[in-house]
């Protein structure tokens, strides 16, 4: 499975990439929260669970401006990644790729990194 001699790191690329928004396939929370963007690193491919944040759409909820809750452009309208609300998503779940927020790497990683370590 394209690991390198040297060691157990999948060297393929892969379906799922850290920052691929997807539609939240979960009826149950699908309104409240209609996507979710996957952040785990990308050599964390072969797990069954991805770390996932809510993207909501930002006209739905009241605008707090916070480190915490990036502001992102997503099929053409503003939408808020709401970091606080990290959670496991089977990667099952995760079926219809949106599209992708790499270009808001930056804000997102400040975002964790403020969540976990207050930086």
């Amino acid at each position: 499975m394209g690991r390198s001699l040297n060691s157990s790191v999948n060297t393929m690329s892969a379906a799922m990439v850290q920052f691929d928004v997807f539609v939240n396939s979960i009826a149950a929370t699908r309104r409240a929260y209609p996507f979710v963007v996957a952040l785990q690193a990308n050599f964390a491919q072969d797990a069954r669970v991805q770390i996932v944040a809510p993207v909501v759409p930002l006209r739905s909820i009241p605008k707090v401006i916070s480190r915490l809750t990036p502001i992102v452009a997503l099929d053409g309208a503003e939408h808020m990644v709401l970091v606080p609300a990290l959670t496991g998503m089977s990667v099952r779940d995760l079926k219809e790729r949106r599209a992708s927020l790499s270009s808001a790497r930056s804000e997102l990683l400040a975002a964790i990194d403020f969540l976990f370590f207050g930086v």
